[in-house]
């Protein structure tokens, strides 16, 4: 694999978003990748090569950045799969961005499921990277004059007075297919009362009239939302835009969390005291948060020492855009031999029904939610394999889009105390916070 050059600094952009959303939007023709972590933002343009795993697990594709693919047939876990790409084209201070969809524990653990169209494992060495915080921004690339171009580009950007933003926003109806989410509530419920499990989370989908634009709708949803982490990508012909309010897995060398985030309720006013004193003694929300704090430290448990695990910021009050969440944190120190490609799959497992192990848990969901989910309630990826560095965020509050749809999904945590018109309505608050922010793409005339 070729080296990335030496590293070109410049110094501190005036807004960070601003530049990270005008690099995009110079290549919105190219495949291009953002994370945003803490007050970092990593920006990968163009594919120096890529590893998609298909929708169905069986086929692997590496693609240069000439665009050639070479396939072959999957025959060892995704796990391993993921493992050995990662070890052929790591290069020094390149982050690889990446998704895995939804999918992709029941594949591993070799349970039925419902496949979408999208890759179940995407993940992508850039060929140029920038990385963009408030007192630098450093770009490298496998060519110098690609990061020279992108240089130029950037001190054109951070010396425009004017950044323009389109603000064409799309029109959606976020109430629509009400009476058929509610009725599979309704079954959860009951099935829940049966004691087929403790939680579910179904999820519903809102189609979009119009053509997304990616990089505008980052810029607007950023600025209106408190997320956890931030992402957007385009590879080939799939887009995604996510401000996700929680972290799925986040490691540090040995050092693992994830976030614990159940039990919402829409913040209104200035004043967020009361609402925060309802959230913190609402029965079901309480109940659901629980339920997701036992399925975070079982899933941990399978890769930390049990003494190593804790629980901080036990039931804090979140903010994300506008509504609130019960967060918690909980961590552990990985067990020698352990790594994200072994934390990742349960935890991805945990979001939907927690604490119900093996097939059963495919097929509750099947039972309550017809349409495949793709990469919805997967997670997107950023990672540093010599540096001990893995982070994954759950894909929620997030928009998609590919070559014939446009759509946001969200959903509920429906336990035995839940009322279905209530977690109808919370969908339509998480939907909220970002239907506001996605903007429609101008068809040049």
């Amino acid at each position: 694999m070729a080296q990335f050059k030496s590293p070109i600094a410049l110094p501190g952009p005036k807004d960070c978003l601003e530049t990270v959303v005008g690099l995009l939007a110079r290549h919105r023709e190219s495949d291009y990748w953002t994370y945003e972590h803490k007050d970092t933002w990593y920006v990968g343009i163009r594919n120096q090569v890529s590893l998609v795993v298909d929708c169905v697990g069986k086929k692997a594709t590496i693609i240069d950045r000439d665009g050639k693919e070479e396939s072959q047939d999957v025959s060892e876990p995704l796990n391993d799969v993921a493992r050995k790409f990662i070890a052929q084209y790591t290069v020094p201070g390149v982050k690889i961005f990446g998704q895995v969809a939804f999918n992709y524990h029941a594949h591993i653990a070799g349970q039925a499921y419902n496949p979408g169209t999208w890759p179940l494992l995407l993940l992508v060495v850039p060929s140029v990277q920038v990385t963009v915080s408030r007192d630098r921004i450093m770009v490298a690339g496998f060519k110098e004059e690609e990061a020279d171009s992108l240089v130029d580009l950037i001190h054109g950007h951070i010396n425009s007075p004017d950044i323009v933003i389109p603000e064409s926003r799309s029109t959606v109806d976020v109430q629509t297919g009400a009476e058929n989410y509610k009725s599979r509530v309704a079954q959860s419920i009951e099935e829940i009362k049966q004691g087929k499990y403790t939680k579910a989370i179904p999820s519903r989908m809102v189609n979009l009239p119009d053509r997304v634009d990616m990089p505008a709708t980052l810029f607007h949803g950023r600025r209106a939302n408190t997320p956890a982490r931030t992402f957007s990508f385009k590879h080939r012909n799939i887009q995604a835009t996510g401000f996700s309010p929680e972290v799925l897995v986040s490691i540090d060398c040995d050092t693992i969390f994830t976030e614990a985030l159940a039990g919402t309720q829409l913040a209104e006013g200035a004043d967020m005291e009361p609402t925060r004193h309802k959230l913190l003694n609402d029965p079901k929300e309480v109940n659901e948060h629980v339920i997701a704090i036992r399925g975070s430290m079982r899933r941990l448990g399978l890769i930390c020492p049990a003494d190593s695990i804790a629980v901080k910021n036990f039931m804090t009050v979140m903010p994300r855009g506008n509504v609130q969440h019960l967060f918690s944190h909980v961590c552990g120190q990985l067990t020698p031999g352990k790594d994200g490609w072994d934390a990742l799959p349960g935890l991805v497992a945990n979001i939907t029904v927690p604490g119900l192990p093996g097939q059963s848990n495919m097929d509750a969901i099947r039972c309550f939610e017809h349409q495949p989910r793709d990469l919805y309630c997967g997670a997107a990826l950023i990672l540093d394999h010599e540096a001990g560095f893995f982070d994954a965020t759950l894909v929620l509050r997030t928009v998609f889009q590919d070559q014939t749809r446009q759509w946001l999904q969200a959903g509920a945590g429906v336990t035995a105390y839940s009322n279905p018109e209530r977690e109808f309505m919370e969908t339509c608050e998480k939907l909220g916070s970002v239907v506001p922010h996605v903007i429609a793409e101008v068809v040049k005339g």
